[in-house]
């Protein structure tokens, strides 16, 4: 299985500790040429930590490096709105005809039906995890609570991922 992740969701899951977990679950994780420079390069160069453990998954190989081949599509998706590198990403999804596209972006997600991608998120991916086994129920709500910190994500995302991971 082939799935793209983009800037933000490989931030919000390093910040969650489960980067590699994910990485595993997923199988072949890709992202493009310019989410590698947003969330490592730039975020090193401004001393956040996550950078460093993205990075560290890039070296371990669980995170590949693509190079998107069509520039054209790139451009094309920018005009949904995408910033350049949810564009990279999105175009890498069509480009390796992958299964999702993981990213925290709102205009991808606005997009999702238009664009013809199938998308998850961090706060799927924590609840698969937990259901797979992958994480305990413990890891799982300290996951829940780093997001609802984080502030990303809407009150009701949050109360239901407390619920699915409390009624199992």
């Amino acid at each position: 299985m082939i799935t793209i992740k983009d800037s933000m969701i490989l931030i919000h899951l390093a910040k969650l500790a489960i980067l590699p977990e994910s990485c595993r679950h997923f199988g072949n994780v890709l992202i493009p040429e310019k989410v590698y420079e947003e969330a490592v390069l730039t975020g090193k160069e401004r001393g956040y930590p996550d950078a460093l453990i993205i990075e560290q998954e890039i070296k371990g190989n669980l995170i590949k490096i693509k190079k998107v081949i069509d520039k054209k599509k790139v451009d094309n998706l920018r005009l949904f709105g995408l910033h350049h590198g949810e564009a990279e990403a999105v175009a890498l999804y069509f480009q390796e005809n992958a299964q999702f596209l993981a990213t925290d972006d709102d205009t991808c997600r606005r997009n999702r039906i238009m664009l013809g991608i199938n998308i998850v998120g961090s706060p799927a991916i924590v609840i698969m995890l937990f259901r797979k086994g992958r994480i305990s129920r413990e890891k799982a709500l300290d996951c829940v609570s780093v997001l609802e910190t984080i502030g990303w994500f809407d009150a009701n995302v949050i109360y239901e991922m407390n619920r699915q991971i409390e009624m199992r």
